[in-house]
């Protein structure tokens, strides 16, 4: 009887993983082809200077030895209002809508980054990171999308079904990195251009979007690690300014590189959660202690705070983000207001 129970959960065991596998396979993303580069081999992407994202197996040790901060219970907050159609002139205006999802309108341009208004950031809606509070703007009260930043492919960053719908919706121009194109393409999305870190694309005569280093990784599934590009965007406006989306990034060189090339900058949005434990997170992800380094090294006269306070990633609270940039900005003596983290479905204005 206890042999045939073993054989029997062997057997569900390996189904299990048979199942795992084809999954896998099948969320996983396109594979770039493509010239070697410094931060491409032919088949994998890296960050410059070396530095690696832990793998699967610190991946696990960290799972089953988690200590993660709080989160309160799912908080139905109501929706901001819906924004202007357009804002014109110098004025930027800056709303932040969740996660890494900010909708930037200036000079008649609204470009939204990294749209998410899934419920989980997962290949699954039934398990996964959900998400702890609803988009700060219903997608229905968003503005004609002219152009659509992509930072790389994760799950909490790329949401399809939401690109989807902005694409037939607004047919914004995209903009992606270096082989995220193909996985747009088979999901039907038009005018969409890649870029490779420092290539720099004109959008219209007045505006022009460079592709900036980022230092993460990248991939969907167990076979596409690392086989597509993430990266930062700078928007190059000369009415507006110019304006730094960091995409998700840990803090490294690369700041000091985009700041000496492209600083001052007016508008940075720079990332500050999913940062513990800082053993396991900080190669990909940036404290705020860091993020704060990044406003003083990019060169930024204003930033806001993204990458936080609505899908539980990491070990850090729903709070610790935002708190621990409050007392980095005092450790600095930088003023509050140079660096603000926004509540869902707000709005900053630069005059």
């Amino acid at each position: 009887m206890g042999s045939k129970l073993l054989l029997i959960l062997g057997l569900l065991i390996l189904v299990f993983i048979i199942v795992a596998i084809i999954v896998g396979y099948k969320v996983s993303a396109p594979r770039y082809t493509g010239p070697v580069s410094d931060h491409f081999d032919g088949s994998e992407f890296y960050n410059l200077d070396g530095v690696k994202p832990k793998g699967f197996l610190e991946m696990g040790g960290w799972i089953f030895n988690r200590h993660p901060g709080p989160w309160p219970a799912y908080h139905d907050d109501p929706p901001g209002p819906p924004p202007p159609d357009r804002v014109n002139g110098r004025t930027v205006r800056v709303t932040f809508i969740n996660h890494s999802t900010v909708l930037l309108q200036f000079d008649g341009i609204n470009v939204l980054t990294d749209p998410v208004y899934y419920e989980r950031v997962s290949p699954f809606q039934f398990v996964g990171p959900k998400r702890n509070n609803p988009p700060g703007i219903r997608f229905d009260d968003l503005p004609k999308i002219d152009v659509l930043l992509l930072s790389h492919n994760h799950w909490d960053h790329l949401d399809i079904g939401t690109v989807r719908k902005l694409c037939d919706r607004d047919h914004p121009q995209v903009y992606c990195p270096l082989g995220v194109k193909a996985f747009l393409d088979e999901e039907g999305c038009g005018a969409v251009q890649e870029m490779d870190w420092l290539q720099s694309v004109v959008y219209n005569d007045s505006t022009t979007i460079h592709c900036v280093p980022a230092q993460h990784f990248s991939g969907r599934g167990f076979f596409d690690r690392n086989a597509t590009l993430w990266a930062g965007y700078v928007i190059d406006s000369k009415v507006a300014g110019k304006l730094y989306f960091a995409g998700d990034s840990g803090y490294g060189n690369h700041v000091n590189a985009i700041g000496n090339q492209f600083g001052p900058l007016r508008l940075a949005l720079i990332p500050i959660g999913a940062y513990k434990p800082p053993a396991f997170m900080s190669p990909i992800h940036c404290s705020p202690a860091e993020a704060v380094q990044i406003h003083m090294d990019s060169q930024s006269e204003q930033s806001v705070a993204i990458h936080f306070g609505t899908f539980p990633l990491a070990d850090d609270g729903a709070n610790e983000p935002v708190d621990d940039l409050a007392k980095a900005l005092a450790a600095k003596r930088i003023p509050a207001e140079r660096f603000q983290a926004l509540k869902a479905g707000t709005s900053l204005v630069l005059n």
